[in-house]
């Protein structure tokens, strides 16, 4: 149970530090240029905690520790659409693949709508970006 305890700590406090300027993913072409970001960017209805707990809700453990996985990192990158959709839903860095597979998977099944951004008072689309980081000792 302690280990449950520490990787969801865990990776809210991961998540949520990472959240905060994360707009834009590295590696992906901006939907938006610098000059007309959006200036309200997109937001999980509840805030980010309670997208964190939508993702762990899906998240199996089970399998890593079978395969003696007891750590790892990796990081998402989405679209949220400007009917408040996820997709596009990607993982562009990993360390084993069965943790990207299992991100990937819990990632698919949040169908819960965001708050799309928004640029002056219309809808737009934005890139989104989550790391995922657990220990399981």
């Amino acid at each position: 149970m302690k280990k449950y305890l520490f990787f969801i700590l865990l990776f809210c406090f991961i998540s949520a530090s990472a959240q905060k300027d994360s707009t834009a993913a590295q590696r992906a072409k901006p939907i938006v240029s610098a000059e007309s970001a959006p200036f309200k960017a997109a937001e999980f209805p509840g805030g980010h905690r309670a997208f964190v707990t939508e993702i762990l809700k899906n998240f199996r453990t089970s399998p890593l520790v079978k395969a003696e996985i007891m750590s790892a990192r990796a990081v998402a990158n989405f679209i949220v659409d400007a009917e408040g959709n996820m997709t596009n839903i990607r993982i562009e860095s990993y360390e084993h693949t069965m943790v990207r597979d299992e991100f990937l998977r819990a990632l698919k099944m949040v169908k819960t709508k965001w708050i799309p951004a928004e640029q002056d008072g219309k809808k737009v689309r934005s890139v989104m970006r989550q790391p995922l980081v657990f220990n399981l000792q």
